[in-house]
């Protein structure tokens, strides 16, 4: 575990770094440094806050510790600090413990936050305290409290004779809703194979720096908002990505951001002297940015180009899937020609009006430049370094094939509305001449598209067993 103070030296580092301080001058800091250590799917920077990053990396040691059972190092932790305690129960604090140990103790709540149980026979997963079905202990879910003795009782403990789930005894605490998600989970208590920990947080249940970085953060939940992770896919130069970002959050140093930080006498534009230096002005409205966007933007669509607010306008034009006559993408065009408007305006903050370009000569610079950006980009020594693949769809009609002589063929389908969602299966069971033999329909409960077709195929097997001669 590293010092607080260490972490936040280091921190600073970083901030200084971005936003180019040196020590002799310094810079201003556009967006704050939670922000800068956000995701990028988030909105954030994508850096990572040292603080965070450090959790992440010791709940990697107590993942190892979980899961490598056989190396020398795991064995020695597990023998002198974990006692009789198995799995995550072994992570507490330990009076004469190593540094390391108490290191890894610390990323305990977080290793807990992101494991979760994958049931086999339920034997080993207790049902209340364990994660196993939601993202949090059932015990927190429960609409009162539950008893001590329940709350000791294993995942396997709460079915009955024929494999079924308690579900009336459940009620007493649960909701019907967490009920149908119990409901669709298989457990098989005559197994001989053991629940086991996974990593849910990744879709492979496998223990990432990623994931354990984005649970470390209070609060973080992935954004649902694909802009963010659009801007930065755009076929341009990563300057333009990270301006992109920038406008978006309303964060670039017009004059009305540097008037309210006090680094401006007047927040107006240095061309229009009586109106305010927005982000939607500079990069839309004024004269010289009107005028190239008057060029580009064909006529029909003018009058909403020019009359959206900064945040649909915005928007709108990053996430466009129009092309332009030239072959570039209208949201690739777009961000560079921001980019190289800003760049345009900031030449006559700091050098005067006739230092910049006019509007005409600004039009074709920015049409010449991202059309050599756009060529540079699909050059076939750039492109062989990306990873395309294209999927060939081939449409193919089909109908049902009866089995061969003396087989019955087993049809199923599952389905929920919406993923994980309330699911349900069905199937049918044939003769090589098509007759019926069985069929099913079963409610699942809540459960994704895929394991609905699993519980399909279950039910299936299970109707054919019931047939004579099965």
């Amino acid at each position: 575990m590293i010092p607080v103070n260490v972490c936040n030296t280091i921190d600073r580092i970083n901030r200084d770094f971005i936003w180019g301080k040196d020590e002799n001058q310094g810079k201003m800091h556009l967006v704050a440094w939670e922000k800068l250590a956000e995701p990028r799917t988030q909105g954030g920077g994508g850096l990572r806050a040292l603080r965070h990053a450090n959790l992440a990396l010791l709940a990697k040691g107590g993942w190892r510790i979980l899961q490598e059972k056989e190396t020398l190092w795991t064995q020695i932790m597990r023998a002198k600090y974990g006692g009789k305690r198995k799995d995550l129960n072994i992570f507490r604090p330990c009076q004469g413990s190593s540094f390391a140990w108490s290191s890894i103790n610390k990323a305990a709540s977080l290793l807990k936050k992101g494991c979760a149980w994958n049931i086999h026979n339920g034997k080993s997963t207790n049902f209340w305290l364990d994660n196993w079905i939601l993202q949090e202990p059932l015990v927190e879910a429960a609409s009162q409290p539950v008893p001590e003795k329940e709350r000791a009782r294993t995942v396997a403990s709460y079915m009955d004779v024929d494999g079924r789930w308690d579900t009336t005894h459940l009620s007493q605490w649960l909701s019907a809703e967490i009920i149908q998600k119990i409901t669709a989970v298989m457990v098989d208590a005559l197994s001989s194979d053991e629940d086991q920990i996974f990593w849910k947080a990744s879709a492979d249940g496998r223990f990432t720096m990623k994931t354990a970085y984005l649970l470390s953060q209070p609060g973080s939940v992935e954004a649902n908002d694909r802009i963010w992770k659009g801007i930065w896919k755009l076929p341009v130069p990563e300057r333009v990505r990270c301006f992109t970002w920038l406008v978006l959050l309303g964060r670039i140093a017009t004059n009305v951001l540097r008037f309210c930080r006090r680094c401006s006498d007047s927040p107006n534009c240095a061309r229009c002297e009586d109106t305010p230096e927005t982000v939607l002005h500079v990069l839309r409205d004024c004269p010289p940015a009107r005028f190239c966007w008057s060029r580009w933007v064909p006529i029909d669509k003018q009058t909403e180009f020019f009359h959206k607010g900064q945040e649909d306008w915005l928007r709108s034009n990053l996430t466009s899937e129009d092309m332009m006559e030239s072959g570039l993408a209208w949201n690739e065009f777009f961000s560079i020609a921001i980019w190289l408007v800003w760049r345009n305006k900031c030449i006559v903050g700091f050098k005067g009006v006739s230092k910049a370009l006019t509007a005409p000569t600004l039009a074709h610079s920015i049409q010449h430049k991202a059309l050599l950006w756009h060529q540079a980009w699909e050059a076939p020594s750039i492109k062989s370094g990306r990873s395309i693949l294209q999927a060939n769809r081939i449409t193919e009609q089909i109908s049902w094939q009866p089995p061969s002589s003396g087989w019955h063929k087993l049809n199923i389908d599952g389905a929920s509305a919406g993923n994980p969602g309330t699911a349900g299966a069905g199937g049918v069971i044939r003769d090589e001449q098509g007759r019926w033999i069985a069929g099913f329909v079963a409610k699942i409960g809540e459960a994704t598209a895929a394991l609905a077709e699993l519980w399909a195929f279950y039910h299936g097997l299970e109707s054919w067993m019931r047939q004579p001669g099965g």
